[in-house]
């Protein structure tokens, strides 16, 4: 009898693995095809969006999707929102606790805020920058899918200066203050977020991102 659950169980398991699966797969070609529009008149030569210090969370183990959800709606509102909180409540969620796109998504839309998620792969590098900007000339942050020490990791695009090739980022895995061990290291102290990228630094950790051969060059434009 037990020998028939066990059975059963793992019958169920692979049922619902391979429906996972082939719905991945689907979604894969029902992908946006349209090519994102980039108007240069709205473009400005620098912009951000405010991001002090004290919203520079540092990430609990395998949580930076939820921290960059908090982070826009913190960036967004201007609301000291609680990261922890995100990580309880967000869905989506592999085993080891990774959280594929959707669950941000999903999270954004229950809190109120508005996402596009344009089509990046049918953009050169150069559009992509330029495409950036526009958005961060509009004040929405972007949420991209990257690469860093080999793992898969969302951060938070706030803010630009074309003149200094410098690109504004929060990311949660930023080292952990002395002071405070759930804050990040600011380098960036009066500019938004904790750290800066040039545009070519920025493409390399964009370039990196996927999972499962699905969301290279994923991006979450954010507004209210």
């Amino acid at each position: 009898m037990e020998k028939g659950i066990i059975i059963l169980r793992k019958k169920n398991l692979w049922i619902g693995l391979s429906g996972l699966f082939i719905f991945l797969l689907i979604y894969s070609f029902l992908d946006l095809s349209v090519k994102p529009k980039i108007d240069t008149v709205s473009i400005k030569e620098s912009a951000f969006t405010e991001y002090p210090t004290e919203y520079n969370y540092r990430q609990t183990k395998n949580d930076c999707g939820p921290f960059n959800v908090a982070a826009v709606v913190r960036a967004l509102t201007g609301k000291n929102v609680h990261s922890e909180l995100f990580a309880q409540e967000i869905d989506w969620r592999l085993p080891n606790k990774y959280t594929l796109p959707w669950g941000l998504e999903r999270q954004f839309k229950k809190r109120g805020v508005r996402i596009e998620k344009p089509n990046f792969k049918l953009l050169t590098d150069d559009e992509k920058i330029m495409f950036i900007q526009q958005c961060l000339s509009l004040g929405m942050p972007i949420i991209i899918l990257g690469e860093r020490d080999n793992y898969e990791h969302y951060i938070t695009i706030l803010g630009f200066d074309s003149n200094e090739d410098q690109y504004y980022i929060y990311d949660s895995l930023q080292t952990s203050s002395l002071e405070q061990q759930n804050m990040t290291v600011d380098e960036n102290v009066s500019l938004p977020g904790n750290k800066t990228m040039k545009s070519q630094e920025l493409l390399d950790f964009w370039r990196g991102g996927g999972m499962y051969g699905l969301w290279r060059w994923y991006g979450l434009v954010a507004s209210l």
